[in-house]
C-alpha cells in the first residue's frame, strides 16, 4: 500500500485526485472509472480535517464505494490472465495437445458470449486457416473452429476445463504443446478476443476490439453474410454486412483502400451494415450510429466512420461519447448511449439544424479564446482524405446524477461523469487537461427526451433542461 503525496487516501496505482475548487474528482488513468468527491470529503481526505463523529459512517461509505470501484487500495484481488490452471485442471492429468488449443467457456444467458459466438462464426474462413483449434463449450456439445481435434478430444478438454467458468463468462484457457505448454487463463470478452487475434497472426493493439454494450446482444449476436477488414491508419476494423445490397457496399469500401495492409486473420465485428426495407443502417456493436437512404451515402458514411478509428494525434483528447453538430457551426456533446435515440429522430433534429455525428470517438482539440487564458474545445471530424473539419463545442447535454442532492453538487457530479468519457489509457496530465477543457462548458442536465426537446425547440423559446 502507498499513501498519496497529495492526499491521505491510499490511491491505487494509476489513480489521481484532481482538486476542482472546493470539491474534487477521483480518476483512473487506465480504466474508465471516476468518482465525485464533495467539499466536506475533500477537507477530510486531502486537507487533513477531522471527520466529525456524526459524519464518520457516511464518510466510511464513501471510502468503501471508492475502494469497490478500484480507486483506493484494499480492493479485493482480481483474477487476471495467466493466473494458472483451474481447480478442475489441477486435480487430474491434463490432456496433452499437439497444437495450440483455445478452450472458451460460455453461457447461454451471457450477452457477451452470444456476441463472441457471432464473431467466431463471422471469422470461420480465417479460423479455418489456423494450425490451432478453438473450442466453445458450455452450451451443449463443444463447437470447434480451425483444426479439428481428434475424436473425443474436444469433450475431454471441455470436461477438464469446465470450471474456468468460475472466472465469469466468457473465459478461456489457452493450451500449448509441451515443452513450455503451461495453460494460460483468460478472463472476459476483451482478453479472449485478444487471444483469438494473436492466434490468427494479428496484433491486438492494432485491431479494434470493443466490449459489447448491453444492447449488443440482439444486434451484434445475429449472423452476417460477409466480414471484411478495413484499415484506418494502421488499425484493423471489422466491417460486416447482411443482405446483398450492404454486402456490395462493404465490398466496395475494401476495394477503394489504397493500402489494405494485408490479411490480418481474425478480426471482431465492429461495424454492421443492414438494409431493412428502404433504409440503410450502420451499427457499432448494438448502437445505431447512422442511417441513410442510398448506397452511395452509406459508403460515404462508412469511409468517414472507419477513418475515425485511427489513432488520435498527440494533442487531441479522445472521448467515448456522442456529438451533435448544428448547421450554424457549433456542436454539443451527449452521452454515448443516447446516440441511437438521436439517430432515430434525425429527421426531427434536422428541421432545427442538428445532425448526429457518426464518428466513433469525439476528438477534441484546444483552441484559443478571446482571453489568452481562455481555452475552448473544438470538435475534430476525421476525414478519409486527411483534411478534417473543426467545429467549436458550446455545451454538454448529460443525464442528471443519480443523487442530485444537495443541488450545489449536481454540476460537480455531472462533470465527474463527463470527464470519465475520456478514452483510457491516458496520462495524469492528459486527464487534468481534459477536465480543464470540459469544465469550462455549460452543462445542461436532463433525460435524452428532455434534451431532444431542448434542441428542437425554437431558439427564442428553448429552456435548458435542469
Amino acid at each position: 500500500m502507498r499513501a498519496s503525496a497529495e492526499t491521505g487516501l491510499r490511491l491505487t496505482p494509476g489513480t489521481i485526485l484532481l482538486a476542482t475548487g472546493s470539491d474534487g474528482v477521483l480518476l483512473h488513468c487506465r480504466a474508465p472509472v471516476a468518482a465525485y468527491v464533495p467539499p466536506a470529503a475533500m477537507d477530510w481526505a486531502a486537507r487533513g480535517a477531522a471527520v466529525p463523529a456524526e459524519h464518520e459512517a457516511a464518510y466510511a461509505r464513501c471510502l468503501e464505494a471508492w475502494r469497490s470501484a478500484g480507486l483506493l487500495e484494499g480492493t479485493a484481488p482480481q483474477n487476471v490472465a495467466g493466473a494458472g490452471p483451474s481447480r478442475a485442471g489441477a486435480s487430474r492429468a491434463l490432456p496433452a495437445v499437439d497444437r495450440p488449443v483455445l478452450v472458451i467457456v460460455s453461457s447461454p444467458g451471457c450477452g457477451y458470449c452470444l456476441h463472441l459466438r457471432a464473431d467466431l462464426e463471422a471469422n470461420r474462413e480465417a479460423l479455418a486457416r489456423l494450425d490451432a483449434s478453438v473450442l466453445l463449450v458450455g452450451d451443449g456439445s463443444p463447437t470447434a473452429w480451425g483444426a479439428r481435434p481428434a475424436p473425443g478430444r474436444a469433450e475431454e478438454l471441455a470436461e477438464a476445463w469446465a470450471d474456468v467458468a468460475r472466472q465469469g463468462t466468457p473465459s478461456a484457457v489457452l493450451l500449448a504443446p509441451a515443452p513450455g505448454g503451461n495453460p494460460r487463463i483468460l478472463r472476459g470478452f476483451d482478453a479472449v478476443t485478444a487471444a483469438l487475434i494473436e492466434l490468427g497472426g494479428g496484433d491486438p493493439g492494432r485491431t479494434v476490439s470493443e466490449v459489447p454494450t448491453s444492447c449488443s446482444a440482439t444486434v451484434g449476436a445475429g449472423p452476417v453474410d460477409v466480414l471484411v477488414t478495413v484499415h484506418a491508419r494502421g488499425r484493423a476494423v471489422g466491417v460486416a454486412a447482411r443482405g446483398p445490397g450492404p454486402v456490395s457496399v462493404v465490398a466496395g469500401l475494401v476495394a477503394e483502400e489504397s493500402a489494405p495492409g494485408g490479411d490480418t486473420g481474425y478480426v471482431p465485428v465492429t461495424l454492421r451494415v443492414e438494409r431493412p426495407r428502404n433504409v440503410w443502417l450502420i451499427f457499432r456493436g448494438g448502437e445505431l450510429v447512422a442511417r441513410s437512404r442510398s448506397a452511395g451515402e452509406t459508403l460515404s458514411l462508412l469511409r468517414r466512420i472507419t477513418a475515425g478509428f485511427g489513432p488520435p494525434e498527440g494533442h487531441q483528447s479522445r472521448l467515448l461519447c456522442g456529438a451533435l453538430v448544428h448547421t450554424g457551426g457549433r456542436a454539443v456533446l451527449v452521452p454515448r448511449n443516447w446516440l441511437s435515440h438521436f439517430v432515430v429522430r434525425s429527421s426531427l433534429l434536422a428541421r432545427s439544424g442538428w445532425r448526429p455525428c457518426p464518428d466513433p470517438y469525439v476528438l477534441l482539440e484546444t483552441a484559443p479564446g478571446p482571453d489568452p487564458d481562455d481555452a475552448r474545445p473544438v470538435l475534430v471530424h476525421p476525414s478519409p482524405a486527411g483534411i478534417p473539419q473543426r467545429t467549436p463545442v458550446t455545451a454538454v447535454l448529460a443525464q442528471p446524477p443519480d443523487r442530485p442532492r444537495p443541488a450545489a453538487h449536481a454540476r460537480g457530479r455531472a462533470l465527474a461523469a463527463i470527464v470519465n468519457w475520456l478514452a483510457r489509457p491516458v496520462t495524469p496530465q492528459q486527464l487534468r487537461e481534459a477536465y480543464a477543457l470540459l469544465s469550462g462548458l455549460p452543462v445542461h442536465l436532463g433525460t435524452r427526451e428532455e434534451s431532444a426537446a431542448f434542441l428542437t425547440a425554437a431558439a427564442t423559446d428553448a429552456e435548458a433542461p435542469s
